[in-house]
């Protein structure tokens, strides 16, 4: 038989590993704990000042359609004017040919002064013929 000698101890396994597995599975927990800390900071933008990005300003929309052109879903854009208002309009338009003022819309059912002024801006002028 072999003699143990005092001096030695016998390696103790922590679930089934050896010291040198403990150790280096130890040493690649921490490595993964450290690379996961960094990762987290860079995602937060931990220690980044904020850009102050400067923009133009807004330029004014202009949408302007022609009356005697326009398909009934340009209409239908306009306020107060929805798609059965913009079909009428249209319907309008092709019944009696097309329209020598803005103020001609006023012919069309469901559209008064007050629904006129409010989208007139909207309307392109309408040429007037040479005689």
């Amino acid at each position: 038989m072999q003699e143990k000698h005092p001096e030695e101890t016998p390696s103790k396994s922590f679930l089934g590993l050896q010291r040198g597995d403990q150790f280096f599975l130890g040493t690649l927990l921490i490595a993964i704990l450290v690379l996961a800390v960094i990762y987290i900071g860079q995602l937060s933008r931990w220690g980044t000042k904020p850009i102050e990005i400067k923009r133009q300003s807004h330029l004014p929309y202009e949408y302007q359609i022609d009356i005697n052109e326009a398909a009934w879903v340009e209409f239908a854009q306009l306020k107060g004017i929805g798609p059965v208002l913009g079909k009428r309009i249209v319907a309008y338009r092709e019944e009696h040919g097309p329209f020598q003022s803005i103020e001609d819309l006023l012919l069309v059912k469901n559209i008064g002064p007050v629904k006129l002024n409010a989208n007139r801006i909207y309307f392109k002028p309408i040429p007037i013929p040479p005689e």
